[in-house]
């Protein structure tokens, strides 16, 4: 019985005051990023662009949850005493991790469709949306069982399914099945638009060193957050066969899954150079409709040409 408001153990308030620092920090970084892909007129526009603020939506939720995983060790009594919304918690940020694949493997299938069909950016293939709805659909209904069955504890410092709770290790497993498919999915796409790109018949040359360049700096990002995400999750799995679980190993592993919230909006900022053009007109006021006046003349000037226009996609 929990008789005291803060922890007893000053390790813990330490990790916890740490967790929901780290988190607490990330707030105004996504308030930027989300704000500009709202607002720009190049990004708001554009579907691979709402499918990543999908994914900021959902990196952002995790850090709300981490943010209150850190008053919780810091305050235990509210494990106790409100375990229900604790577990609740706990669920909510495992299935809005899980809600990024799911959006990963259709803004993947949409570049695809971009490089090679000619689809509009711009436009929703039908398709995509049965995708994006099922999906979640499978999310919610995960995100749902998890707090019916409350599957999910705070378990020392870390997050953990809770293996007595009707079908936990079967969820357990089913996130192997959705992770690692996805992530080989969302990798390979990036390879083969630049594959595209590069093989198409080089009718402006100075546009097509740009879009491979786009391309590969895209695959540079692509590259960081698979390996990540991968090794977290095979960490994650397996971490009591690979080192023993002390209160700092599981601090440090559940620092890495805080971490990526982090991840995806800093290397959007720094690789994309696109991205970072319009996030920082958005911070600093500049004149939007510039770029599009722009665009409307090369718009109109490349009408002149009958070849294929080559489309560069500029996503994380």
């Amino acid at each position: 019985m929990i008789t005291t408001i803060l922890n007893p153990d000053s390790q813990l308030i330490l990790i916890g005051f740490i967790y929901s620092a780290i988190s607490f920090c990330v707030f105004p970084i996504y308030a930027v990023v989300i704000y500009a892909l709202h607002t720009r007129d190049e990004l708001k526009s554009n579907t691979s662009y709402k499918l990543i603020n999908i994914i900021n939506y959902c990196d952002l939720g995790q850090a709300i949850c981490h943010f209150f995983s850190g008053m919780f060790l810091i305050f235990p009594i509210f494990v106790e005493r409100f375990e229900v919304f604790v577990r609740i918690i706990g669920c909510t940020a495992n299935s809005l991790w899980l809600a990024m694949f799911p959006v990963m493997s259709i803004l993947s299938i949409s570049r695809i469709l971009i490089a090679y069909k000619n689809t509009i950016s711009k436009s929703w293939n039908k398709y995509l949306k049965s995708l994006l709805f099922l999906g979640f659909s499978y999310i919610f209904t995960i995100w749902l069982i998890g707090c019916i069955t409350q599957n999910f504890k705070m378990d020392g410092p870390s997050w953990s399914y809770d293996m007595d709770k009707i079908g936990a290790e079967t969820l357990s497993k089913l996130e192997l099945v959705l992770c690692f498919p996805t992530l080989v999915l969302s990798f390979t796409s990036y390879i083969i638009v630049i594959f595209s790109i590069w093989s198409r018949k080089r009718l402006f040359q100075q546009q097509q060193s740009k879009s491979i360049k786009t391309e590969v700096s895209i695959l540079a990002q692509a590259t960081i957050l698979t390996l990540y995400m991968g090794g977290l999750i095979a960490l994650w799995h397996n971490a009591e066969y690979l080192f023993e679980l002390t209160t700092i190993k599981v601090a440090i592993l559940n620092g890495l899954w805080i971490f990526f919230s982090f991840l995806n909006p800093v290397l959007m900022i720094v690789i994309n150079s696109g991205a970072r053009r319009q996030i920082k007109g958005a911070i600093f006021g500049d004149d939007n409709q510039t770029t599009s006046i722009k665009n409307s003349k090369i718009a109109q000037n490349s009408r002149n040409f009958s070849a294929p226009k080559l489309q560069t996609i500029t996503i994380t």
